[in-house]
């Protein structure tokens, strides 16, 4: 996929280079360029038409609602792990069910919400919403959180579950075809996070764990020492560390 710098808007087709303006003033002059100038017009056109046909069709969308995407808060390695989050939640079977463990202000729950448009696939966003005493001091962003999500238009994909992700587990009986651990990061937080709901997970199904880097030594060591030993194809987006429960 070819991304934009500063994760800025990506900019528009090949016509953007001249403008569709200039070019018309241009070719209504009477002068010997005018002939050249018409079949540049040509070639940018079957340029942007060769542009289109090879970018897929989650890129194109993903460089639609970037914007959107963008303007929520979060800590994405961006946009590369949005892109992650949004195409892993479009590839998945109709009826195809997420949980994410924290979810912030709802950056990354868009991400995957987006991928589930038009589907039966649902969200089910797990979170305090209010930070914890350890390593996110931040305190209130329910309102926030579900404010985005409303926003973007979002709220028949997702549903938050305000609680402690380990209180969750408990009680959690539904089948899980992707699930993205991105709580506390404490390492025997994480390590609960992923003893709770694994074996929900369906066999063939994604398990993703966010801040696997060494800034962040709890979910680096529950990788390493544990999760990436109970899956197979393992693979990273960045800090975005992921891999698939076997069959």
């Amino acid at each position: 996929m070819v991304f934009f710098e500063n994760n800025s808007t990506l900019p528009e087709g090949p016509q953007s280079f001249l403008g569709e303006r200039g070019i018309d003033e241009a070719v209504g002059m009477k002068n010997p360029a005018r002939p050249i100038i018409q079949r540049s017009r040509l070639v940018l056109k079957r340029i942007e038409e060769t542009i289109i046909q090879v970018i897929s069709p989650d890129e194109r969308e993903f460089r639609r609602i970037w914007p959107a995407i963008d303007s929520i808060e979060g800590m994405l390695v961006s946009p590369f792990q949005e892109y992650w989050l949004f195409e892993r939640a479009r590839s998945l079977p109709n009826g195809a069910i997420i949980v994410e463990i924290g979810s912030f202000k709802g950056r990354s729950t868009c991400c995957l919400a987006y991928g589930c448009r038009g589907t039966s696939k649902h969200i089910f966003a797990v979170d305090t919403f209010d930070g914890n005493e350890v390593d996110f001091h931040r305190k209130g962003f329910f309102d926030e959180f579900w404010r985005n999500i409303e926003v973007h238009g979002l709220t028949g994909y997702v549903t938050p579950i305000q609680k402690r992700s380990s209180d969750v587990a408990k009680t959690w009986k539904q089948p899980i075809h992707l699930l993205f651990i991105d709580g506390s990061h404490q390492y025997e937080d994480v390590l609960d996070d992923f003893y709770g709901f694994f074996p929900h997970v369906v066999p063939g199904s994604i398990v993703a764990v966010h801040d696997v880097v060494q800034t962040w030594p709890g979910p680096l060591r529950a990788w390493n020492d544990v999760i990436r030993h109970k899956l197979s194809n393992i693979g990273a987006c960045s800090t975005l560390a992921y891999g698939v429960k076997p069959e």
